[in-house]
C-alpha cells in the first residue's frame, strides 16, 4: 500500500472514531477499554481472514494471528483463550424483530384486509403464542417477546388481552441494551458494505448518497419530514418484497444456512458550523513520534 493510501485510511478512521469516541465518553470507557476492544477485533478479522484464506482449516493459528496483528502470540493465545475473540452469538433482538416481521407478512397472522390482525395472547394457530413459536423458534420466549415489545411500542395489550401490532420496526438506535445492540449492528452493515465496494469496485453492492450541503436552515424541517415520510413507505414495500414467507427459511431451521439482505435509510445532518470541505488528509505520527517524510516536489521547470 502506497504512502499517500495510508494516510487516506489513517484519516478516515479517524474520521470514524471521532463520534465512536465521543459516544464511549458518554458511556464512560476509557482509552484502555477501547485498547482492548481493538485488539479482540483485530484477532477476530486476523482468525476469519485466515478460515477465508483457507490458512485456517480447523483452529485458530495464533502465531499467524500475532504476525499480521502486530499482538504478540500471548495476548493473542490469552484472547483465544477466553473467547472474547468468537463472534457474539445473541439472537434474542433478532427473534424478537423476526416475530414482528412475520406478523406484518404472513397472511397466517392478517386479517382480511391484509393488515396484522389483533391475536389472543395464547390458544390455537392463529395466537401471538403461535407467531413466537413459527417465527423466533421458540415458545417458551412468548413472554420476554412481548414485554420487549410492549416496551418500546411496536405492540399495545388491549383491554380483552389480545395483541395489537402498531409499528413494524423493533429495534432503532437508543441509549439501552438493545438500542445499543442495534447501533453496533447497523454500523457494522454499513461500514462493511462500503469496505466490500473499495475491495471489489467491478461487482460493489448498491449505495446511493443523497445531500444538499448549501441547504437554507429553514428548509430542515420540511424536507426532513417529506424524506422520513417517503423513505417510510418505500421501507414498508420493501418490507413485504424481503419478507414473503414463500422465500424466507422457517425460523425452525436456523441452521446458519439462511442467508440475509437488507437496506437501510437514515437521514443525516450537520449543523451549519460543521458544514465544509473537510480537511485534507495529513500524514500522522509514527510511533516513535517522528512523521513520515513528505514526498520531494519535482523541481519547477521555468517556461
Amino acid at each position: 500500500m502506497s504512502e499517500s493510501l495510508k494516510v487516506a485510511v489513517q484519516a478516515a478512521v479517524l474520521r470514524l472514531l471521532e463520534p465512536l469516541v465521543k459516544w464511549l465518553l458518554e458511556a464512560g470507557l476509557g482509552v484502555g477499554d477501547l485498547q482492548t476492544l481493538i485488539k479482540i477485533a483485530y484477532v477476530r478479522a486476523a482468525r476469519e481472514q485466515g478460515v477465508s484464506s483457507g490458512a485456517e482449516p480447523t483452529r485458530p493459528n495464533a502465531s499467524r494471528i500475532a504476525v499480521v496483528t502486530g499482538l504478540t502470540r500471548g495476548e493473542v493465545a490469552v484472547l483465544l483463550k477466553s473467547g472474547a475473540a468468537d463472534q457474539p452469538r445473541d439472537h434474542g433482538r433478532q427473534r424478537t424483530e423476526r416475530v414482528l416481521s412475520g406478523w406484518w407478512n404472513d397472511p397466517a397472522f392478517q386479517d382480511s384486509s391484509g393488515a396484522p390482525a389483533v391475536l389472543p395472547l395464547r390458544g390455537g394457530k392463529r395466537s401471538f403464542a403461535a407467531l413466537v413459536e413459527r417465527y423466533s423458534g421458540e415458545r417458551w420466549l412468548v413472554a420476554t417477546i412481548l414485554d420487549e415489545l410492549l416496551r418500546v411500542r411496536a405492540v399495545r395489550r388491549l383491554a380483552d388481552g389480545r395483541i395489537e401490532a402498531l409499528s413494524r420496526t423493533y429495534a432503532t438506535v437508543r441509549w439501552d441494551p438493545d438500542g445499543v445492540a442495534a447501533f453496533g449492528e447497523q454500523l457494522q452493515e454499513h461500514c462493511a458494505t462500503l469496505l466490500h465496494n473499495l475491495k471489489y469496485p467491478t461487482r460493489p453492492r448498491y449505495v446511493r448518497r443523497v445531500l444538499n450541503a448549501r441547504l437554507d436552515p429553514k428548509y430542515v424541517p420540511m424536507l426532513t419530514r417529506d424524506l422520513e415520510q417517503q423513505a417510510e413507505a418505500l421501507a414498508d414495500s420493501m418490507d413485504d418484497a424481503l419478507n414473503d414467507p414463500r422465500q424466507t427459511v422457517p425460523a425452525k431451521r436456523d441452521d446458519g444456512a439462511a442467508g440475509s439482505l437488507g437496506i437501510t435509510f437514515y437521514v443525516f445532518e450537520a449543523p451549519p458550523d460543521e458544514v465544509g470541505s473537510a480537511d485534507a488528509p495529513r500524514a500522522l505520527p509514527r510511533s516513535d513520534g517522528s512523521r513520515p517524510a513528505r514526498a520531494r516536489r519535482a523541481p519547477h521547470k521555468g517556461r
